[in-house]
């Protein structure tokens, strides 16, 4: 099996099985359509037919199925991230139809001794706005595992998801799905927010987050 989604046999979007170091092989989806080809797929929201409010265990072995809305596992982000440079897409559609991006040109998280800390996170380009640089060397957090920098709350909690949290957010992609896209002010920040585009408090039709091997270059690699 291949390592990543970036190889010259997967030129279409869909389900193809990827191997790791210690790993065993395990099925992704590739994506060829939003970026160009050779993203893995590593989070997707739709719908809000999935609770994404869930615990440490759970975002460490992942859940969803992945051709609809899903979360890899961080296990798995980990590992094919340790394995060479990777860049991170995210891939925001508003409830208008508007579709944004935010490219990293370099992505890695830490182990589970590390709290799967979002070590790397290069340069960044698109049109939706930067809202993962706050985010930047923090632990991940889960509402039964506070790593975030609030002293007083457990952002998590406060805000329904699970994230690189600081004190606490400017993204949320893993929070509440919210229908319609805006949110009362009470509910701060608890929507798939990416504040940067459209604030704390609006949330998102449609989220995918991707990673792809940084620097390959091969025929037929339109980056």
């Amino acid at each position: 099996y291949p390592s990543s989604c970036l190889t010259t046999a997967i030129r279409t979007s869909g389900i193809y099985k990827i191997q790791v170091p210690g790993l065993a092989a395990f099925e992704v989806y590739c994506d060829a359509d939003l970026a160009g080809i050779g993203w893995l797929v590593i989070q997707r929201r739709l719908n809000g037919s999935l609770n994404f409010y869930r615990n440490w265990q759970q975002y460490k072995d992942g859940f969803g199925v992945v051709q609809g809305e899903f979360f890899i596992g961080l296990d798995k982000l980990r590992a094919i991230t340790a394995l060479e440079p990777y860049e991170l897409y995210v891939h925001l559609e508003d409830f208008e139809g508007v579709k944004r991006f935010a490219k990293y040109d370099e992505f890695a998280i830490g182990n589970e001794a590390d709290d799967y800390a979002l070590n790397a996170l290069g340069a960044y380009t698109g049109n939706a706005g930067d809202s993962l640089r706050s985010h930047r060397k923090m632990k991940f957090s889960t509402y039964d595992r506070d790593n975030d920098a609030e002293f007083q709350r457990n952002c998590a909690f406060l805000h329904m998801g699970a994230w690189w949290y600081n004190a606490c957010v400017d993204s949320n992609l893993n929070g509440q799905y919210i229908p319609g896209g805006k949110y009362e002010e009470q509910l701060f920040a608890r929507g798939m927010c990416w504040r940067a585009w459209r604030g704390h408090n609006y949330g998102y039709k449609t989220v995918q987050m991707m990673i792809r091997p940084k620097c390959r270059n091969f025929s037929g690699n339109n980056s």
